[in-house]
């Protein structure tokens, strides 16, 4: 009798001590439910996404800008002569130049606006998570405590991981990101920027006064024809380092962020599907 009354106490302390620490991971599950307003790991991944979005804002105007440059200057008209009657407008040429920097602008501003969702959605998402981790366990230890092995521990083993996934390991791939993403991009970065500012430097103001302040630099159709012949003549180089910009801002926000959370998803998967009941 004693030597069987030995394991029998060792089985309770075991079951005990793996209840009470289930008990604390629920704990902290369930406050990080309730305040994940303050919670620093998806608030640092909103930090990552609000500041490429702020990013991707300026691109975007920069773009607008251009784009109502070049509208603009396809209205610039020239008298006929004995030849051609009425007026003509040669800068009608930019149109697919404009019709081009338009669409960019729009993916920019499509990617600008994905990444404001993400920077809203992160904490709530992560709270669900959470939330899943505390349900998950409180019924992981209810079973303990009765005692039984059945369904119960298959589902909340598997709620449990898929919770980890949208708390943890989701924010935790954004938070990554911004460790590495600025060193991969940055040169790419900084020598298109070079390009689109050197190109744009006549209509891309920044200043406060920019709409009277292009006003000053394009006051005849003179103007008008030399600044965009600029642009005609770097299009190439213009869009090219738009589109570079626009990649840049889907590796930050998309690729790189989507590659990390995929190995965790994969991670996650595998051990939800892991038999632990022995």
């Amino acid at each position: 009798m004693i030597q069987r009354t030995k394991p029998s106490e060792k089985t309770v302390d075991r079951r005990g001590l793996g209840v009470l620490l289930l008990a604390l991971i629920a704990g902290l599950a369930l406050a990080a439910t309730v305040s994940w307003r303050t919670n620093p790991l998806p608030e640092k991944a909103a930090d990552y996404a609000r500041q490429v979005a702020t990013a991707s804002a300026g691109i975007y105007v920069s773009l607008r800008t251009v784009n109502a440059f070049l509208s603009a200057a396809q209205e610039v008209e020239v008298g006929g002569s004995l030849v051609v009657s009425g007026t003509v407008q040669p800068l009608k040429t930019l149109e697919p130049i404009d019709d081009t920097i338009e669409r960019i602008a729009s993916l920019v501003f499509t990617t600008m606006v994905f990444t404001g969702l993400l920077a809203v959605a992160m904490g709530p998402v992560s709270a669900v998570g959470a939330a899943l981790i505390f349900g998950a366990l409180t019924l992981w230890i209810a079973d303990r405590l009765i005692g039984r092995k059945d369904l119960i521990v298959v589902m909340a083993r598997r709620l449990s991981w898929y919770g980890a996934f949208l708390a943890i390991a989701l924010p935790g791939a954004f938070l990554l990101s911004s460790l590495v993403a600025d060193s991969l991009t940055q040169q790419v970065w900084a020598e298109n920027n070079v390009i689109i500012q050197e190109i744009t430097a006549p209509i891309d103001l920044e200043d406060a006064d920019a709409t009277s302040g292009l006003w000053q630099v394009v006051e005849t159709a003179d103007d008008y024809r030399e600044l965009a012949k600029n642009i005609y003549e770097r299009a190439d180089a213009l869009i090219g380092s738009y589109i570079a910009i626009l990649a840049v801002f889907l590796f930050k926000i998309m690729v790189l962020p989507l590659l990390l959370t995929g190995a965790f998803f994969i991670a996650a998967r595998f051990f939800a599907g892991q038999d632990t009941s022995r």
